[in-house]
C-alpha cells in the first residue's frame, strides 16, 4: 500500500503538470491577443519559454543530489514556482501593464521552478518506499506518477485553455478567462505546495546528498584533454551551448523584424550546425580524454576509493553522439506541436455547437495515442515484425520508426494546410476575401452579435478585430497530433535506456541531464530561431503565408537525419560500463534491444539517482522506473524479464524482456 507521505508526492506532480499545461497551453494565445505580439514572435517566446524550463533541471539536479538535499529542492523551488504562477494571473487582469510582470512570472518564476521540481519530486517520492515490498510498490508509485502527469496535462489543456479563451463559454466575463485560468494553476500548485509541506515530518531522506562529486572531475578532463585535436572539439562543441542558448534567447525577444534579431537568429543557427557537428564527431571515438589529477599540498596525487576513473569519464560521453542526432532530428518535429500546430489549428473552424474549444485541445491527440498505443505496439506490431524479421526488434529499428511517424505527421499537416488555405473562410456576411493582408486582421470580431473571430488566433489588443476561421474542422488535427505521439512511444524511451544502460553507474545522472538538454532544450531553441528567420512564413493570417515551410524543415531533418543517425550509431565506439570490453559495431543494440515499454512524452524531466524520472518535454509524460536501480535489480531483469520503466524529463517510459507476458496497463490512480 502507497504510503500516505507518497501521496503529498504524487499530489504536487499532478498540480505541477496542471499548472504548467495550463500556462503553456495557452501563452501563446495571450502573448498574441494581449501583449501585442505576432504570431511569430508569440511562437517564438513560447518555444523558448519550454527551452528556458528543461536548462533549469541541469542546476536544479545538481542541487538536490549534490548540495541541499530533494526534499528543500523541491520546497525552495516550489515556491518560485508559485510566486511565478500567481503573477502570471495578476499580470492577466485588465488595465494592469503586464507584459514585463507577464515575462518574468513565466521565464524567472514558472520556467526556474519547473527546472528545480522536475529533476527531484519523482525520485524523492521512490526514496520514501521502504520495506520488503518496495519494489513492487516503487513500481506502483511509478505507475501512478504516470497518471498523474497525464491527468494534469489532459484536464489543463482540456479544459483551462478552452476557460482562457473562451471564458463566456463557463460564464466568465471575457476580460477575466486568461485570470482564472492561470489564477485556478496558481492556487492549485500553491494547495499543493502546502500539502507537500504536512507531510514532512513524515518523509525519510529529506536531505539524502550524493558525496561523489561528478561535474566538476568531467569539466576538468574536458579542458585537460583539449590539447589534443578531438579534444579540442569536443571543447569548442561544449562551449558553443552557451552562446547558442543566449543568441536563441536574445532573437526572441528582440524587436520583431529588426535587423538584429535576423542576424541573432542566423547566427544561432549557424552557431548550433558547428555545436552539433563538433559534438557528433568529437564523441564517436572518447579515447582522447585524459582524467585530470588532483594533488594535496605535498604534490602527491590523490586517489579515491569513490573518485571517477579515465575510463569512467570516457564511456559518460560516448552516448553523446546517438543522443544528439536522435534528439534533434525527432523532438524538432516534436516542438512543431507547442507553435506552428496551434497556429495552424486555430484558423481552423473551432466551432463546437455555438461555442468554440481552444486550439490547445487537439494537443490531447498526442496523449491519448500514447496511451491507447503502447499496449497495441507491444502485444502486436512489436511481436509481429520479430517473427517476420526472425529476431527482435533492434532499437534502431525504433529510432527509424518513430522519425517516420514524425515525418507522416508533418506530411498530414502539411496536407491539411493546403486544405485549411483552400477552404473558404468563416466571415461574416458582406466580408471581402480580396481584402485580406499577412500581418492585418480580418476584420471585427462581432458581427450583429454573432462572434466570428477565432478564439486563440491573434486578434487587436482591444480584441476589437481578429483572424477568422477557415471551413475544414480543427478536429482533424488530432492526426498529426496523434501521429507525433507514436513517434514518441518509439523514439523517447529507447534514447532514455540507452543513455541509462551504456553510461558507468556514477555519472547515469550526469548523462541524464545532457539528454534532456538535447531532448527539451536544443530542438525549442531551434525552432525559435526558425521561426525567427521564416517570420513572413507564419503571419497573423496564415492565409497569405507557408507554415508548411517548418513542416519541409521537419521532414528533411527525418530524411536526411536516418542515414546519419545510421552511420553515428555504428561508427560509435562503444564500451560495455559493467565490464570495460569493447562493443563492436551496432552490437550495442543487444544490451539494450529488450521493448522499452514507455509511455513517452514531456513531462517527467528528472535525473537524478543514475536514472531519469519522469517531459514533460516536457516537459514528457512517461511512466518510469529506472530510478536509484541497485545491481540487484539489473540481475532482477535478466532474470525474470520483470517490467521496468523511465522518464522524459516530463515522461513516460519502461521496458520489458519479450520473454515476460505483456504487463497490463497501469491502473488507474
Amino acid at each position: 500500500m502507497i504510503p500516505l507521505r507518497v501521496i503529498f508526492i504524487l499530489v504536487v506532480e499532478l498540480c505541477e503538470r496542471f499548472c504548467y499545461y495550463t500556462i503553456q497551453g495557452s501563452q501563446k494565445f495571450f502573448l498574441s491577443q494581449n501583449l501585442g505580439y505576432s504570431s511569430a514572435q508569440a511562437s517564438s517566446i513560447t518555444t523558448i519559454f519550454n527551452t528556458a524550463s528543461y536548462l533549469g533541471c541541469l542546476p536544479g539536479g545538481v542541487l538536490g543530489d549534490r548540495f541541499l538535499g530533494r526534499f528543500l529542492v523541491i520546497v525552495i523551488f516550489g515556491t518560485i514556482y508559485v510566486a511565478g504562477s500567481f503573477c502570471l494571473a495578476i499580470s492577466t487582469l485588465p488595465g494592469v501593464d503586464s507584459k514585463g510582470l507577464f515575462l518574468a512570472g513565466a521565464f524567472a518564476g514558472v520556467a526556474v521552478g519547473t527546472g528545480g521540481i522536475k529533476p527531484n519530486v519523482c525520485n524523492f517520492g521512490a526514496d520514501q518506499i521502504q520495506g520488503e515490498n518496495a519494489d513492487q510498490e516503487k513500481e506502483t508509485f511509478f505507475s501512478y506518477f504516470y497518471w498523474m502527469i497525464n491527468i494534469g496535462a489532459v484536464v489543463a489543456l482540456a479544459i483551462m485553455t478552452s476557460v482562457a479563451t473562451t471564458p463566456g463559454n463557463f460564464g466568465i466575463s471575457e476580460d477575466y478567462g486568461y485570470f482564472v485560468s492561470y489564477g485556478a494553476g496558481a492556487i492549485a500548485m500553491a494547495a499543493c505546495l502546502a500539502i507537500f509541506l504536512l507531510g514532512s515530518p513524515g518523509y525519510i531522506h529529506k536531505f539524502l546528498r550524493s558525496q561523489t562529486s561528478t561535474m566538476k572531475p568531467i569539466m576538468k578532463a574536458l579542458v585537460v584533454s583539449s590539447s589534443s585535436p578531438r579534444g579540442f572539439v569536443a571543447l569548442t562543441g561544449w562551449v558553443l551551448l552557451v552562446p547558442f542558448f543566449v543568441l536563441s534567447f536574445m532573437q526572441a525577444f528582440a524587436e520583431e523584424g529588426s535587423t538584429a534579431a535576423t542576424v541573432e537568429a542566423v547566427a544561432a543557427f549557424a552557431i548550433s550546425a558547428v555545436m552539433l557537428t563538433c559534438l557528433t564527431y568529437a564523441h564517436l571515438d572518447n579515447s582522447w580524454i585524459r582524467r585530470a589529477p588532483s594533488y594535496d599540498n605535498g604534490g602527491e596525487e590523490l586517489v579515491q576509493a569513490d573518485s571517477i576513473s579515465e575510463d569512467d569519464i570516457r564511456m559518460t560521453f560516448q552516448t553523446i553522439p546517438v543522443l544528439v542526432v536522435a534528439n534533434t532530428v525527432f523532438n524538432f518535429c516534436y516542438t512543431m506541436m507547442i507553435a506552428p500546430f496551434l497556429s495552424q489549428s486555430c484558423q481552423m473552424d473551432l466551432k463546437l455547437g455555438s461555442s468554440q474549444i481552444s486550439g490547445s485541445l487537439f494537443n490531447v491527440g498526442d496523449c491519448f495515442a500514447i496511451v491507447l498505443f503502447i499496449p497495441i505496439f507491444e502485444m502486436f506490431i512489436y511481436p509481429f515484425f520479430a517473427r517476420l524479421q526472425g529476431r527482435d526488434i533492434s532499437p534502431s529499428q525504433k529510432l527509424v520508426g518513430g522519425f517516420f511517424f514524425a515525418a507522416m505527421a508533418m506530411v498530414s499537416a502539411t496536407a491539411l494546410e493546403f486544405a485549411r488555405r483552400g477552404s473558404s473562410v468563416l466571415g461574416p456576411p458582406g466580408w471581402d476575401p480580396s481584402t485580406q493582408t499577412a500581418d492585418a486582421f480580418m476584420g471585427p470580431c462581432k458581427v450583429d452579435g454573432v462572434q466570428y473571430c477565432s478564439n486563440c488566433a491573434p486578434k487587436s489588443e482591444d480584441g476589437v478585430n481578429g483572424i477568422y476561421m477557415s471551413s475544414i474542422s480543427g478536429f482533424t488535427m488530432f492526426l498529426p497530433f496523434g501521429l507525433v505521439g507514436l513517434g514518441e512511444i518509439m523514439v523517447n524511451p529507447v534514447l532514455y535506456h540507452y543513455a541509462y544502460a551504456l553510461t558507468p553507474a556514477k555519472t547515469k545522472s550526469v548523462v541524464q541531464a545532457v539528454n534532456l538538454i538535447f531532448q527539451g532544450a536544443v530542438p525549442p531553441a531551434l525552432v525559435a530561431v526558425f521561426t525567427t528567420i521564416l517570420k513572413t512564413a507564419q503571419p497573423n493570417n496564415l492565409n497569405k503565408g507557408h507554415i508548411e515551410f517548418f513542416y519541409y524543415i521537419s521532414m528533411a531533418l527525418c530524411v536526411l537525419g536516418t542515414p546519419i543517425y545510421l552511420i553515428v550509431a555504428r561508427k560509435s565506439h562503444i564500451k560495455n560500463p559493467e565490464t570495460g570490453t569493447i562493443i563492436a559495431g551496432s552490437q550495442w543494440e543487444s544490451r539494450i534491444a529488450t521493448s522499452q515499454v514507455a509511455l513517452a512524452g514531456r513531462q517527467m524531466g528528472s535525473f537524478v539517482g543514475g536514472s531519469v524520472t519522469g517531459n514533460d518535454p516536457l516537459g514528457s509524460r512517461v511512466s518510469q522506473r529506472e530510478i536509484n536501480l541497485s545491481q540487484r535489480d539489473i540481475e532482477r531483469w535478466r532474470t525474470r524479464g520483470s517490467y521496468c520503466g523511465r522518464e522524459r524529463g516530463a515522461g513516460r517510459g519502461g521496458r520489458r524482456v519479450h520473454q515476460a507476458p505483456p504487463p497490463p496497463p497501469p491502473p488507474p490512480p
